[in-house]
């Protein structure tokens, strides 16, 4: 059976529709060496609090629009990581499973980020591996040459099947992940869309992949 493969911009702490496609493809490519894109998750995240939510957003530098992620410069404001680490701690530490992520968490925030794919591809890693995720997970600009679109990358695959996510409009796609959002147990009182999937982790530790699971369709997909 061919191989599935998923070819996305990584994201700042992925979603949950983000951790669920990375879930469902043997093999899954971060495409860092793509455009950031503004007003999307590729530098900040939802986090769950007791007013129901907050934005944290990694600050760049300023001009970064058309770069790819890999060469997207953070800003180097004063503090960044550690208002993003007290955000999460304060936010999450009375969740179930925080403990089991804190060491990671905050060996992060304690390292100085240069650029946004760098730091995105980290956290991507750290959220496939916590979710059990048993594909192989590499980024965009380790392969020769830094492909920068979709039909690229998949010229280094040439056996496998793209994965597309709902809503994406994408031709070389074989198949299509549709995911529907669980409603779950999370910190704070209520069941608030649209968290990081951190939210779910430190909630459901190891029962988290298979939330995520229960909730994805990978069905053929139709191009009209």
């Amino acid at each position: 059976m061919p191989s599935k493969i998923v070819i996305r911009p990584p994201e700042y702490w992925p979603g949950l529709a983000s951790a669920a496609l990375m879930l469902a493809a043997d093999i899954i490519v971060m495409a860092d060496t793509f455009q950031y894109s503004r007003q999307s998750f590729q530098n900040r995240m939802r986090v769950r609090n007791p007013d129901g939510w907050q934005w944290v957003s990694v600050p760049l530098k300023a001009g970064q629009h058309g770069r790819p992620q890999t060469r997207t410069i953070i800003r180097q404001v004063p503090g960044w990581r550690k208002r993003h680490w007290k955000a999460i701690l304060f936010n999450y530490r009375q969740s179930p499973y925080f403990d089991y992520y804190m060491e990671f968490i905050q060996t992060l925030y304690r390292r100085e980020w240069i650029s946004l794919g760098e730091l995105n591809i980290t956290t991507s890693q750290f959220v496939y591996r916590w979710l059990g995720g048993s594909g192989i997970l590499s980024s965009a600009s380790e392969l020769q040459g830094e492909p920068d679109t979709i039909e690229e990358i998949l010229g280094y695959y040439p056996d496998a099947q793209l994965i597309a996510p709902e809503g994406v409009p994408e031709p070389k796609s074989t198949h299509r992940l549709y995911f529907s959002p669980p409603d779950y147990r999370q910190t704070f009182t209520g069941s608030i869309s649209g968290m990081t999937v951190l939210d779910l982790i430190f909630n459901y530790g190891p029962e988290s992949a298979g939330i995520l699971q229960g909730g994805s369709s990978i069905l053929p997909a139709v191009h009209t």
